[in-house]
């Protein structure tokens, strides 16, 4: 194939050569010719101006032509006479710009044979004259136009934005006043955003609230630590008037007294199934797991013991106050909308996984239950829960949410390194004991079984404090007498 290629190439490249050469031979020819007819053609004019060029060299005119005889033959008939001689005589004129010869002819012996020719005088221009070249016009530069100054307007200072602060928690109380002891108007919820008016004079953020507009068309006062506030706290200005704290008013607990305004609005009464519990009534749509995931940050996280789980299968959806318990607390009164809204409101939900929604917290109170994490958050939860929908507490769980609630810097929900499967395992917290009387003695079960297997143990029984059982109480149907002699945990 090579070979063929190179073979094609020398032929293409032979070709050429002899279409060169073919091409330069013509041409020679070609010029050849052009030159053998310039030269005739020179010739001929050579012998033009030869035939025409017998009478005298024409004079110069005046105004630069020169003035050429042609002679016009006129045929006669021929005399055989003497040829005239003919002396030519040029008589200037004086008054025109050209001078004009007049010819004389002297006749002398007639011609026999010679043609009389008349002379006519032919006015040829010796020069041209060459018009002057018109100069080229030089293009004329256009003047750049002047710039005129233009001042500089004058910058005007950018007001610095002002405070504001969005809410980091998923559901804030907003009171008239900076402190748990003034009425709630309302409620922030997470991620909503507030302009700042003014603070406190707290110089701690453990200590501040902050003034903000507006709740339900008032401004109002918000707790600091449950919020992302974008101004340090030192750049915002104290509040010039501030209320005055309403007069506490006493309300009916287990410990009686005041209680700090954690529990505001919230009734301090006996829990009472009004009507038959059924958890139809309460079914919501496992649709809200991932709004869950979201309301955590994208989180699949369990805030009870700090653990992050790989997908949402391995996790149960989690009412904070459960169904039943909020069935016994009011709603066991309330139409289906309200329970079903009850079911599925994202206040009241978070994640947990099995064994602890199953078997630890099933349907206990704060009074029964407390998570290993976030007790702040979760009581806080609660409270807000019970508050929305009108909840009541007995009085074992307001105790127990006054004490965790009073040691609390924050109730946001507390985080984990991602890094880490899970948290500590959790730790038992010391339950307060519930003596006859109050709900213990129609569910005994819901007080004093912990790990929600359905039976009471010596351990659960003295962590809440009613050990030795007797037979008369209601926690001893749940226990196992070994000796049969009528009181266990001895």
């Amino acid at each position: 194939m090579k070979r063929f290629l190179r073979f094609l190439a020398f032929l293409i490249a032979l070709l050429a050569f002899v279409a060169l050469i073919v091409m330069v031979g013509f041409m020679a020819t070609q010029f050849t010719e052009l030159s053998t007819q310039v030269a005739e053609l020179s010739q001929r004019v050579q012998e033009l101006e030869e035939s025409n060029g017998g009478g005298s060299a024409p004079e110069p005119a005046p105004d630069g032509h020169s003035i050429r005889l042609t002679p016009t033959p006129t045929p006669t008939t021929p005399t055989p006479s003497p040829e005239p001689t003919r002396t030519p005589t040029r008589t200037p004129t004086a008054s025109g710009p050209t001078a004009t010869p007049t010819e004389t002819n002297t006749p002398g012996p007639a011609p026999t044979s010679s043609p009389t020719s008349t002379l006519t005088a032919t006015r040829v221009p010796t020069s041209t004259r060459t018009p002057r070249p018109t100069g080229t016009p030089t293009a004329t530069r256009t003047p750049r136009p002047t710039r005129t100054p233009t001042r500089a307007p004058t910058a005007t200072p950018t007001p610095a934005p002002a405070p504001y602060f969005t809410v980091n928690t998923a559901l804030a109380n907003v009171r008239t006043g900076p402190g748990n002891n003034y009425p709630v108007i309302g409620t922030a919820a997470q991620g909503e955003r507030y302009d700042i008016i003014a603070r406190n004079p707290a110089n701690s953020l453990r200590a501040a609230w902050l003034q903000f507009c507006c709740v339900n068309e008032q401004s109002g006062w918000i707790y600091a630590p449950l919020l992302i506030i974008s101004h340090d706290l030192s750049a915002i200005p104290i509040a010039s008037a501030i209320p005055q704290p309403p007069t506490p008013t006493p309300t009916a607990s287990s410990s009686g007294g005041d209680r700090g305004g954690y529990l505001d609005g919230i009734r301090i009464v006996s829990e009472n199934r009004c009507s038959p519990y059924n958890s139809d009534d309460y079914r919501y749509p496992q649709s809200v797991e991932p709004q869950i995931v979201a309301q955590q940050g994208g989180r699949i996280y369990s805030p009870y013991t700090g653990r992050y789980f790989a997908n949402r299968g391995e996790t149960d959806i989690e009412h904070v106050v459960a169904r039943s318990e909020a069935h016994d607390s009011g709603l066991c009164a309330a139409d289906g909308n309200t329970r079903r809204a009850f079911a599925r409101d994202l206040l009241n939900l978070t994640l947990a996984s099995p064994s602890v929604n199953r078997h630890q917290k099933v349907d206990k109170d704060v009074a029964q239950w407390l998570p290993a994490m976030n007790q702040c958050w979760y009581v806080n939860q609660v409270v807000q829960v019970k508050r929305k929908y009108n909840l009541t507490m007995d009085r074992a769980e307001a105790a127990a949410a006054e004490r965790v609630l009073a040691g609390c810097n924050s109730t946001a929900m507390q985080f984990t390194d991602p890094g880490s499967a899970s948290a500590p395992p959790p730790t038992a917290t010391p339950l307060p004991a519930t003596g006859a009387g109050g709900n213990c003695d129609s569910n005994p079960l819901g007080c004093y079984d912990d790990n929600g297997n359905g039976r009471i143990t010596c351990a659960e029984a003295r962590r809440h404090g009613i050990a030795p059982v007797p037979r008369s109480h209601p926690a001893y149907q749940y226990m196992r007498d070994g000796d049969s002699d009528g009181v266990v945990c001895e």
